[in-house]
């Protein structure tokens, strides 16, 4: 369980019973890159949120949701209302049923309470996001050679971005837990905005939470620069991409004729206020 150890805390338990053919989809909707959590971190006083599997029953699982006071939980509950019952309402499917078992503002009565929850029954994300490194350009490059939508760059300007003269940029893989490269996305900083140059998931490997898992990821690198506005474009027809971009809540601004070729195609211009 959480190694939190000291300070003011409140924690939230819930058990669900998820129905055996979703449980993949309630792994990734109430794990660290999900739903739930992208609704919790965009609000005041949210730790973490672990997830359980019970040991001796795999449909079973509980989340413990970490925040800072109650106060600042229900001040949460009651201003992200909506967006709350929206989740809840698109996780339903997913579950047989669902419990709330307690709040808790201590570890010790939460552990005598859940005594079967250990670090052990925690589920771990299937990806890990991190920055990139020289050493990951050939991987890379097998990911976007092998993704006709994407924007294809030489090994050369893969290269330069780790070149001591190169411009500020964001540049972070996506990988399994044996280190298998999955997706990546390469943003330029200039001017006090950020474009997005490049984001590509193997192809084989689409709808999968990964493209969401790294925007997730790099939204949260964007705020740390102290950015507050990402500009983007995308061929017209990767309907797949724009669908994901105008999900995160990205605008079209307009659009530029003939930009790409191989073939020749339309640019559509998005941009997000973070």
């Amino acid at each position: 369980m959480t190694n939190l150890v000291s300070g003011q805390i409140f924690i939230v338990a819930w058990s669900f019973t998820v129905r055996p053919p979703h449980r993949r989809d309630f792994e990734y909707a109430c794990g660290q890159h999900g739903e739930w959590v992208r609704l919790f971190r965009s609000n005041d006083g949210y730790i973490k949120t672990e997830l359980h599997r019970d040991p001796e029953n795999a449909a079973h699982y509980v989340t413990l949701d970490f925040w800072r006071s109650r106060e600042q939980y229900e001040a949460f509950r009651k201003r992200a209302k909506s967006a709350y019952q929206t989740i809840d309402a698109s996780c339903e499917r997913l579950t047989e049923n669902e419990q709330l078992l307690g709040e808790f503002t201590d570890l010790l009565t939460l552990q005598a309470t859940l005594p079967r929850l250990r670090s052990n029954t925690q589920v771990a994300s299937p990806l890990t996001v991190r920055a990139a490194k020289p050493d990951d350009i050939s991987n890379i490059l097998l990911v976007e050679r092998s993704a006709s939508s994407a924007a294809h760059w030489t090994e050369t300007a893969y290269e330069a971005i780790f070149g001591p003269t190169a411009p500020p940029r964001i540049a972070l893989v996506a990988e399994t837990l044996e280190g298998r490269l999955r997706g990546f996305v390469i943003a330029r900083i200039a001017g006090g905005e950020c474009e997005l140059e490049n984001i590509v998931v193997n192809p084989g490997e689409v709808r999968q939470g990964i493209g969401s898992t790294l925007l997730q990821e790099f939204f949260e690198a964007v705020r740390a620069q102290g950015i507050h506005r990402i500009l983007l474009e995308v061929r017209e027809s990767n309907l797949a991409a724009r669908r994901l971009y105008e999900k995160w809540g990205f605008t079209c601004d307009g659009e530029r004729s003939a930009y790409y070729r191989s073939p020749v195609e339309k640019a559509i211009l998005y941009s997000l206020r973070l």
